[in-house]
């Protein structure tokens, strides 16, 4: 009876199968373009708890680094309990089934369970990392040491430089666990890079599905409105690691700057980058920068650099960077002097006390400082740090009418850091109360 049951049960799970066919045409190149819809578009991330067969059997044509997005999504599919086969081909060594299998991209799944084994691939020109810690981290960059020594030294100590710093962001932003036979383990990043010898190219990718540029820098700069916004912040110097005077992240090693000189970096090399999260992509070229929305959205983040070996830029790295680092001081220095004129910075602990409660207080900091500061056009720094609790009652005090004045804008001009969960969960209720019809008419008797 059981295993009948079992059978059944099987049957019927089976019945529910989807089949994801990966175009004919699974690559971002289109002449002399990026075009990222035609791969983004194949990835539904809605899918959970039933089998997923994908079929490579109608793909006449892929590149490495758009196949390997279908690793971290495979691991996405797995965490939403899906079981997933794939349907390959023998067509041939250019063909995307084989392309799949000298990536090593077969052993996927004990890759992302055991931290001690990494991709095994066929090929030293187009390898595959999974990136989960420092030692993979350390393998990772010592791989593309021995990859670039045939371009010439600088390009091996760029290549180098620019690869950890993609892969540390990858590290620490692009973080996403997950649970797996009782231990809680990290969802791995990939990395990917090819010599393309006849166009005289190297192409990179490094790729996750953690939370999202926008969300990563929402926890700092909660106004942001979009994931194209998010992008233009992330290139900017000491934004994606440091915020103002505090930090909101513990353990923090990274100073910011590694999309700002990374991004340099690549158009001083007259190269490309394209950064992809959630429905934007921004383009940096040497000359431009460019978003375009796309048609659907990548959950994580993935860089992509395409990269022309050209023997006459002659640059070198050391003085490269130092006109970057002092580039990047000048526009810090700029910054937090504009920042200091137009921002009103508050420390809640240091004016109301680890359990911030008195209303009265607020109410008399409310009307001294922050209706004043409002009026003159300044962005209202709310600093949480040390704060172990505060009530609705003191936070409405304290905010409802700025925000009410500000109407929507409140969500651009009011900043929180360092909050607790709690608390940043009553802030976005007194946002979103007063910014409402309902909650601006009924907050008139609040104060």
């Amino acid at each position: 009876m059981q295993e009948q049951l079992y059978f059944a049960k099987k049957k019927l799970r089976q019945s529910r199968k989807i089949t994801l066919n990966i175009p004919s045409g699974f690559s971002f190149n289109r002449g002399d373009s990026k075009n990222f819809n035609p791969v983004i578009n194949f990835f539904k991330w809605d899918i959970k708890d039933c089998p997923v067969e994908i079929d490579f059997t109608g793909c006449s044509s892929a590149n490495y680094q758009a196949l390997s997005l279908i690793i971290p999504y495979c691991w996405h599919l797995k965490q939403n309990r899906c079981t997933i086969s794939f349907k390959l081909d023998n067509k041939g060594d250019q063909s995307s089934s084989q392309m799949w299998r000298l990536m090593g991209s077969l052993g996927l799944f004990s890759v992302s369970t055991d931290h001690t084994i990494n991709f095994k691939g066929y090929s030293k020109e187009k390898p595959l990392f999974a990136i989960r810690n420092s030692t993979d981290f350390k393998e990772a960059l010592d791989a593309a040491n021995e990859f670039s020594e045939k371009f010439g030294i600088e390009y091996q100590k760029t290549l180098r430089y620019v690869l950890a710093e993609l892969l540390y962001n990858a590290l620490e932003h692009g973080k996403k666990d997950f649970h797996y036979r009782g231990r809680r383990l990290l969802t791995p990043a990939i990395l990917q890079y090819s010599w393309y010898e006849r166009a005289n190219e190297i192409c990179i990718i490094v790729a996750d599905i953690g939370v999202g540029i926008h969300s990563h820098l929402a926890q700092a700069y909660p106004g942001i409105s979009s994931n194209e916004e998010a992008l233009r912040l992330a290139i900017q110097p000491e934004i994606s690691g440091t915020f103002g005077r505090h930090d909101p992240y513990t353990n923090r090693n990274n100073a910011g700057m590694g999309l700002f000189l990374s991004s340099n970096i690549i158009r001083k090399l007259r190269a490309d980058m394209h950064i992809v999260s959630g429905d934007t992509v921004l383009h940096i070229s040497p000359n431009d920068l460019t978003s375009r929305q796309l048609e659907n959205k990548w959950h994580g983040t993935f860089v992509l650099i395409t990269m022309k070996l050209d023997q006459g830029n002659i640059f070198a790295l050391d003085q490269l960077m130092q006109e970057l680092r002092e580039k990047a001081e000048s526009e810090v220095k700029s910054r937090i002097s504009q920042q200091k004129d137009q921002r009103h910075y508050l420390e809640i602990f240091n004016y109301f006390g680890r359990n911030a409660d008195d209303k009265q207080a607020a109410i008399s900091y409310r009307d001294k400082y922050l209706l004043k500061a409002i009026e003159e056009g300044k962005v209202l720094v709310l600093d949480f740090g040390n704060v172990d609790s505060s009530p609705h009652s003191f936070l409405n005090a304290l905010l409802a009418s700025p925000i009410r004045r500000l109407g929507m804008q409140a969500y651009k001009k009011i900043k929180i850091t360092r909050a607790t969960p709690e608390i940043r969960e009553t802030l976005d209720y007194v946002l979103d109360d007063n910014t409402s019809p309902e909650g601006v008419n009924q907050a008139k008797y609040d104060d």
